[in-house]
């Protein structure tokens, strides 16, 4: 089937790729095309996708689709990224630790998975500073202890300091996962069962994989999904684009499945690094219930169970539980209520009220919520600060 996408493509290549003006821009002029006018890298390239059929070939602002094209950003990011080796891998045989990236190369900051690290703080579970023993390797053979200084639950991100390097090391630069597209290329690094310095490569298959399709409790971030290999070992390391920018830090991958994994978008790493950098801690508001995003399936599962349930009501966000003793309880919510407007917006999901909670602690905020019969009441709660 591919083969004969791509002699298709090859064939059409030379009658349609040129349509707008018929003469190949300067960029193209004495390239080597197939007979039919299109080498057969394009017309690969074209039967996948990849080109558009009335775009020039190679557009100036993206990296070039040659043999290097996956070598560029690996070659960029490579020197910074790190294989962390926890305490109680040290010395023995079993697989374990994960991997991190340089994120200031003057201070020696590390930036992993809180998961790689948590194991090994003091205080056991939970986030918060602690003694960690473990071993940083850089790419260039060289290995440092690492403290970490903070760990932050909700995100699974953490910050390891290098104890004893004095000279400035290669960072990574971080890019904008609020500009990443489905089905662009990305590069992930890391040492995945120990192996320093593995590159893979894919895709992007989703740019916003709720936390709630994942059933991962306790989350506070989406995630990005792609293709990339990333197994055992690769969490904590950098997803980057073509540019050689992180855009995600390798997290979790499907059980069943090679080619399904996941990366925290590094819009998440940027708030989560500068809460730490500037408080010590990662301080986000906090009001004390459950949500779980109503659609027509779930409403109608709510009406089939309880009567009373508002037959017009198709979405909002729906509150399954209440902390005892938090601000949401104190402000009067309840079990069983759907929030259908938070600070004076509509909502429809979870992540909207997050976002609209915003960074500050002590904010009143309006929640307008629907309950039984379709009786809608204004409650006014105040945030605390949520410690993680």
């Amino acid at each position: 089937m591919l083969r004969q996408l791509v002699r298709r493509a090859a064939r059409e290549g030379g009658r349609r790729w040129y349509a707008s003006g018929g003469t190949p821009p300067p960029a193209e002029q004495g390239r080597s095309f197939g007979r039919e006018g299109l080498s057969w890298r394009d017309a690969l390239l074209l039967s996948t996708g990849l080109l558009g059929t009335s775009a020039h070939i190679h557009s100036e602002t993206q990296a070039p689709f040659d043999e290097h094209f996956i070598a560029r950003p690996a070659a960029i990011v490579s020197p910074a990224v790190v294989n962390i080796t926890t305490s109680s891998a040290v010395g023995r045989a079993a697989m374990g630790g994960g991997s991190g990236f340089v994120i200031d190369g003057e201070e020696g900051l590390i930036l992993t998975n809180a998961h790689v690290v948590r194991r090994e703080q003091r205080g056991g579970r939970g986030g918060g500073r602690g003694d960690a023993r473990l071993k940083v390797t850089l790419q260039d053979g060289r290995s440092f202890k690492g403290t970490v200084l903070n760990s932050d639950r909700l995100s699974d991100l953490a910050i390891v300091k290098l104890e004893g390097c004095d000279e400035r090391i290669p960072q990574a630069k971080f890019g904008d996962s609020t500009k990443v597209r489905q089905g662009e290329w990305v590069v992930a690094l890391g040492s995945p069962l120990l192996l320093q310095n593995t590159v893979t490569a894919g895709i992007v298959s989703c740019v916003e994989r709720k936390r709630t399709e994942l059933g991962i409790p306790g989350s506070r971030t989406d995630y990005i999904q792609t293709d990339a290999a990333i197994n055992v070992g690769n969490s904590g390391g950098p997803l980057v684009n073509l540019r050689g920018e992180v855009i995600g830090i390798n997290t979790i991958k499907a059980a069943a499945a090679d080619s399904i994994a996941f990366a925290i978008p590094v819009e998440t790493a940027k708030f989560v690094v500068s809460q730490i950098r500037r408080h010590g801690r990662v301080v986000r508001p906090y009001i004390g219930i459950k949500m779980l995003d109503l659609t027509e399936e779930t409403a109608r599962m709510m009406r089939d169970r309880d009567r009373s349930f508002p037959k017009d009501l198709h979405e909002g966000v729906y509150v399954p539980q209440v902390t005892p003793g938090s601000p949401a309880e104190a402000a009067g919510f309840r079990p069983g209520d759907v929030i259908v407007s938070f600070g004076g917006e509509e909502v429809r999901r979870g992540s909207e009220i997050i976002q609209l909670l915003g960074t500050d602690v002590g904010r009143r905020h309006q929640a307008v919520v629907v309950r039984e019969h379709g009786r809608r009441v204004a409650l006014y709660v105040e945030s605390e600060e949520n410690v993680s």
